[in-house]
C-alpha cells in the first residue's frame, strides 16, 4: 500500500558563470543544514518541518522533471519485479515500462511474476514473509493487461528502486536511555502503510545545459502529527542526494534538537 503526499522544495541557486569553473566534484556534496519548525496549528493547515541544505555539484544533473517521461521511466522508475523461470531456476529483475507487449520473452516475465505462493519454492523461500512491514516494502497487489488479456493479477514480490527519490531523509529519535534509534515514518500505524518522508526534488539546470551549481535546496515537510509523535523528545535527521547518473552526495546529520528549539514564528 502506498500513500502519496505533498512534500514541497525550493531551490536556491548560484549557478555559476565565471570565466573558470569552479572545482566542485561531480558528485553532489552537502555543505550544511539547517531545520527549522514552523507550528501552524488547527486542522485546516499541516505543521512543517523545513531542512535547508546548502549543496555544491560539479557538473549540475541534479533534479527531476515532473513533466519529463524519461524521469518516471527506467532508470528512474519507482518499482523492480521480479520474474521466476523454473526451468532454469532463475530470477529476473526487470521495470514494466521497459517491457512490449509484441515480445514474447516480456510477456513471459510478466506471467511468471514471483507471487506470494511462490515462497514455497525452495529458490525463493528466503523471500520476506507475507506480513507487515513487508506487506508495505515488497508485496505488491497487481492487475497487468495485454488489451484485453490479463496476465497477472495476484500478490507480486518488489523492490524499491532507489533511483527513484532523489533525497533521503532518516529520522533518529531519543529512546529513555539516551541513544538514538532509527524511526520509521512508514510503519508508525500497524498494520496501515504510511509514507516515508524521501522525495524528488525539481530539477536544477535544463537538460543539456548542466552548469556547475552551487545553492540551497529548502525541503518543507508538512504533517499534523509532528507534536503528537516527537512531542519534546530530541531527534537527529540524517539526509543524502542523488543526482540523475545515480551518484550519491554524501550524508549529513543534524545536532540532537527538539522541535522547540528550532521553531519559527
Amino acid at each position: 500500500m502506498k500513500i502519496n503526499t505533498l512534500l514541497l522544495f525550493i531551490i536556491g541557486l548560484l549557478l555559476t558563470s565565471c570565466l573558470k569553473d569552479p572545482d566542485f566534484p561531480d558528485n553532489p556534496v552537502l555543505k550544511s543544514m539547517d531545520l527549522s519548525y514552523k507550528e501552524i496549528g488547527g486542522l485546516q493547515e499541516d505543521d512543517s518541518l523545513i531542512i535547508s541544505l546548502h549543496f555544491q555539484d560539479g557538473d549540475g544533473d541534479l533534479g527531476f522533471d515532473a513533466s519529463d517521461e524519461k524521469h518516471i521511466s527506467s532508470p528512474y522508475n519507482e518499482f523492480g519485479f521480479f520474474s521466476y523461470d523454473s526451468n532454469s531456476r532463475r530470477k529476473t529483475m526487470f521495470a514494466l515500462d521497459t517491457l512490449t507487449a509484441s515480445s514474447e520473452f516480456h510477456l513471459s516475465l510478466v506471467r511468471n511474476m514471483i507471487t506470494v505462493s511462490n515462497r514455497s519454492i525452495p529458490e525463493l523461500d528466503t523471500l520476506p514473509p507475507y506480513e507487515f512491514p513487508y506487506t508495505c516494502d515488497n508485496w505488491q497487489e497487481v492487475n497487468i493487461t495485454a488489451g484485453s488479456t490479463v496476465l497477472k493479477e495476484d500478490t507480486v514480490y518488489y523492490q524499491k528502486n532507489p533511483r527513484y527519490n532523489n533525497i533521503y531523509v532518516d529520522f533518529f529519535l531519543e529512546n529513555s536511555n539516551g541513544e538514538f534509534e532509527e524511526f520509521f515514518w512508514e510503519y508508525l500505524q500497524k498494520p496501515q502503510c504510511n509514507i516515508a518522508y524521501h522525495g524528488r526534488f525539481p530539477i536544477i539546470n535544463e537538460e543539456g545545459k548542466e552548469t556547475p551549481s552551487e545553492g540551497t535546496l529548502t525541503y518543507r515537510i508538512p504533517n499534523k502529527g509532528w507534536e503528537s509523535t516527537f512531542g519534546n523528545k530530541k531527534f537527529k535527521i540524517r539526509v543524502t542526494i542523488l543526482d540523475r547518473a545515480g551518484n550519491y552526495s554524501n550524508a549529513i546529520t543534524s545536532e540532537p534538537v527538539t522541535l522547540d528549539e528550532i521553531k519559527v514564528n
